[in-house]
């Protein structure tokens, strides 16, 4: 905390005090990018597959995998028309290269596992959806009920 002349302390200065304005500048224009790119690279930047950048007029796709690298090389046409409807002209390459991968820079998806309830929570489930009036709530409890039971 600081100290004002007259000993009182004052509020910590916020963050993006500490930032190169051009810096700050920079990284909202790569979320507008993203945002923008979104329809193209979504799963892949949901799954921290790739990152992006800037570096002056080129956007820079860096990917994990080779095989990915060059899909992406053949969306490059496609990146610049988006960027280009989406206020970014300004952006007249796409660059992708390879990365080294990190150990914590991608993200497992997390494998489907089948769950069961016990037999005693279907029957009240079913039970409980025999007294509810609400026809789509009914039916979800039964739903659940045959799934949780191992019923499809």
């Amino acid at each position: 905390m600081n100290r004002n002349g007259d000993g009182k302390r004052s509020a910590p200065r916020p963050l993006a005090s500490y930032i190169d304005p051009a810096w700050r500048m920079r990284s909202r224009a790569d979320a507008g990018i993203r945002r923008a790119l979104e329809g193209i690279l979504g799963p892949l930047l949901e799954q921290r597959r790739i990152d992006i950048a800037t570096d002056g007029s080129t956007l820079v796709i860096a990917c994990r995998e080779p095989a990915c690298a060059t899909e992406l090389r053949f969306l490059q046409r496609d990146m610049r028309k988006t960027l280009s409807a989406a206020g970014y002209q300004a952006i007249e390459q796409v660059r992708v290269v390879i990365s080294a991968p990190g150990p914590a820079t991608t993200r497992a998806v997390a494998a489907q596992t089948e769950r069961t309830i016990p037999s005693s929570a279907s029957r009240a489930l079913l039970a409980a959806a025999s007294g509810i009036s609400d026809r789509r709530l009914a039916d979800a409890l039964r739903r659940l009920a045959r799934r949780g039971s191992g019923g499809r």
